[in-house]
């Protein structure tokens, strides 16, 4: 009897140890899965913000993906990732997939250059870096004086930039004064994008230096309308 009881003793015994070791496993997986990666991957050059939300779709359909969040002013995404799945380098090859241009690791992040203007053209920045400016101040007499609200990442407001070097290429009457918005928060969208919801906006002044339009959005047709107004004063 007493044989029987110590026998019984040592199954016990090795069944509780069996058990433990499993329910430690499973702990560790546990943990494992719990405390995914992460890392910041740079788009470089790229067009506009909707770019960066597209990498992002991309990023998050990925199994494995658990989040990523795009930076619209450092032009960055931060990825958290299960590390088991792929590593930094297999999500940039992602990216690149895509057709964006990327780099491992932040401050690296850019937008595409602006379009070039060549110096005999009528082009003034009145607003580089959001600052307030005079609109008024800004219209140049005896021509139609077309100003152009922009940022860096909005992509519709490079169209306006090819629109207007193609118009001001073949009309000596056209002058174009940039603003720069930055943000909604700089000083020059508080004074004048109050009612704006999207930008381009651009504005424009007749020959007589009264306004003709202001248009909220992407409207090269009804850009060149405005300026065709303008002309009659």
């Amino acid at each position: 009897m007493i044989e029987l009881n110590t026998r019984s003793l040592m199954m016990l015994a090795l069944s509780s140890l069996l058990l433990g070791s499993s329910a430690l496993a499973q702990t560790a997986d546990t943990q494992d899965q719990a405390s995914p990666a992460s890392v910041v991957i740079s788009l470089q050059k790229i067009s506009c913000q909707s770019c960066g939300a597209a990498v992002v779709k991309l990023l998050e359909r990925q199994r494995g993906v658990e989040s990523a969040e795009f930076d619209r002013d450092s032009v960055e995404i931060e990825v958290s990732y299960d590390p088991s799945l792929f590593d930094a380098d297999d999500l940039t090859s992602l990216v690149h997939g895509a057709g964006y241009s990327a780099v491992v690791g932040g401050s690296e992040g850019s937008y595409a250059p602006a379009l070039d203007f060549p110096e005999d053209l009528d082009v003034e920045w009145l607003s580089r870096a959001g600052e307030d400016a005079d609109l008024e101040a800004g219209v140049v007499p005896g021509k139609v004086t077309v100003f152009d609200f922009y940022a860096v990442w909005c992509g519709p407001c490079r169209e306006v930039d090819r629109e207007m070097r193609s118009i001001l290429e073949s009309s000596s009457d056209v002058a174009l004064r940039k603003l720069n918005v930055v943000d909604w928060s700089s000083p020059i969208a508080a004074h004048y994008l109050k009612r704006a919801s999207a930008l381009p906006y651009v504005v424009v002044y007749g020959t007589n230096g009264s306004k003709v339009d202001a248009i909220e959005g992407l409207n090269l047709k009804r850009l060149r309308r405005a300026i065709e107004k303008g002309r009659r004063g």
